[in-house]
């Protein structure tokens, strides 16, 4: 029974990709999306409406015909910026781990979780290793803090409120007072630390990246042992990171 639903599931996910391919190259009505790809009319019907519902598609009330939607637009759009954020980061990130041989990662805020977008490892034998497109902790990682502290206090202060605060270490910040106090004070320094907060055994020193509006659109972090490197190191090492973050803000295009 279990197997059988799933395979039900695949099917009908199968054929929902299907369609926004479909819908991707051409406006199409239920009949022309039933002979291009033979699923049956009904279930066409289903899934668009599901769709519509979520905003991935609209339908042309001339026509009667379905496009693709601002949600599935939004997502594409959000795709490039990712994308073109690397592309303008990355001799950054190189010129920071060569320097420090330590891991440098690149993150950005989503959802009250933290997207790793880009890692450059370090060559060290003790390390972190964070796969490419993981989610992280706001609350615990240097990347969360760091963005967070270069919003608005009202703006921060609202979406703390949203965030669940899971213990990681005994260092952890588990209260939202105890966070917007970090925050605020990483506001202060320009820039943010995660003191074994998210790993026992490493620190982590954030600073955020700024679009031509002062809006933080992603951070990047230095990774390192505490056997290697003390709170008065990171203290530099985040000054550094702010005024490589000072100069990316030059260079980043306007539409991030």
């Amino acid at each position: 029974m279990q197997a059988s639903k799933k395979r039900d599931e695949v099917g009908v996910l199968s054929k929902s990709m299907n369609i926004l391919v479909c819908l991707a190259e051409s406006k199409l009505s239920v009949v022309e999306l039933f002979e291009r790809t033979g699923i049956s009319k009904p279930t066409i019907y289903r899934i668009l409406k599901t769709f519509e519902s979520g905003g991935f598609v609209t339908r042309e009330q001339a026509n009667r015909k379905y496009i693709l939607g601002p949600a599935l637009i939004g997502l594409g759009r959000a795709t490039r910026n990712s994308s073109e954020l690397i592309r303008n980061v990355r001799p950054a990130l190189r010129e920071l781990r060569d320097k420090y041989n330590e891991t440098i990662n690149l993150g950005v805020l989503s959802h009250g979780k933290i997207i790793y977008l880009d890692t450059l490892e370090s060559a060290q034998r003790l390390r972190i290793t964070v796969p490419i497109s993981n989610e992280d902790n706001c609350h615990t990682t240097a990347l969360g803090k760091a963005i967070l502290s270069a919003l608005p206090d009202e703006v921060a202060i609202k979406k703390i409120v949203e965030l669940n605060l899971p213990i990681r270490t005994t260092n952890t910040l588990n209260s939202q007072e105890k966070l917007l106090k970090a925050i605020r004070k990483s506001r202060s320094l320009g820039y943010a630390i995660d003191n074994e907060e998210d790993e026992i055994g490493f620190r982590c020193v954030a600073a955020p990246i700024l679009n031509q509006i002062g809006y933080p659109i992603g951070a990047i972090s230095i990774t390192a042992s505490t056997a290697r490197t003390t709170l008065q190191d990171f203290a530099k090492i985040g000054n550094h990171l702010i005024a490589v973050c000072l100069d990316l803000k030059k260079t980043i295009p306007t539409y991030l």
